[in-house]
């Protein structure tokens, strides 16, 4: 601390129970993994600067990893999830079984409806050394996901690509789903089975921050 702003004295400034590392811990512990976004041209982030268009990104509150144009990562399990936004609480239901899923479905194409489905992937992302969830929650996700369930338990490299129908006048960004042969570090077994066991059971409630659109959600 500068001099000129020292306006309590130094040996009052720690303290036996203020241990550094009991603070770091403080500010750096979570109870939920960052979620792994394709950031397309819509996207209020690209707009701001803060990561690239067409480019993935680990979000995690305001921050935004910038992970680049593609990603090796191990696909460990998946779940369905759908997501209505709005109000004071957000929903979130993983049940595909149950009648508010199915209501959130038949209105997440409908423009601004603030709903949203897919089925969201547990992945493990080596090159940053974390856990991450991955939602394909638009109709082009929801299609490509298709290529995520047979690599479930291996590995798989995703990419980006611009999509440009010859009958729309809009254009997008969509996943694409690769198998990977990068041979990929891996967590240990328990630390793995403790992230698979907490995405398998999740909260009845869970607090869902609005997921920006990498790409519309109608297409």
């Amino acid at each position: 601390m500068p001099e000129s702003n020292q306006l309590v004295p130094q040996d009052m400034v720690g303290g036996p129970l203020a241990r550094e590392e009991d603070f770091d811990s403080m500010t750096t512990a979570a109870t939920y993994l960052p979620r792994l976004q394709l950031f397309g041209s819509k996207s209020d982030a690209c707009a701001e600067g803060k990561i690239p268009i067409g480019h993935y990104g680990l979000v995690k509150d305001d921050d935004i990893t910038d992970l680049g144009e593609e990603v090796n990562l191990v696909i460990i399990t998946w779940r369905p999830k759908a997501i209505k936004l709005g109000g004071d609480m957000p929903i979130t239901v993983f049940d595909a079984q149950s009648e508010l899923f199915q209501e959130i479905k038949k209105l997440a194409d409908v423009k601004d409806s603030g709903c949203m489905y897919g089925n969201e992937f547990l992945v493990w992302i080596p090159d940053a050394g974390v856990f991450a969830h991955f939602h394909m929650n638009s109709k082009t996700a929801r299609r490509e996901a298709k290529k995520m369930k047979p690599l479930i338990g291996g590995a798989a490299t995703l990419k980006c690509r611009l999509i440009d129908p010859p009958t729309s006048k809009y254009k997008w960004h969509g996943p694409v789903v690769l198998p990977c042969s990068i041979p990929l570090d891996m967590p240990e077994d328990n630390v793995l089975r403790e992230e698979y066991t907490k995405f398998q059971n999740p909260p009845e409630q869970t607090i869902e921050v609005a997921e920006e659109g990498g790409e519309e959600r109608t297409r």
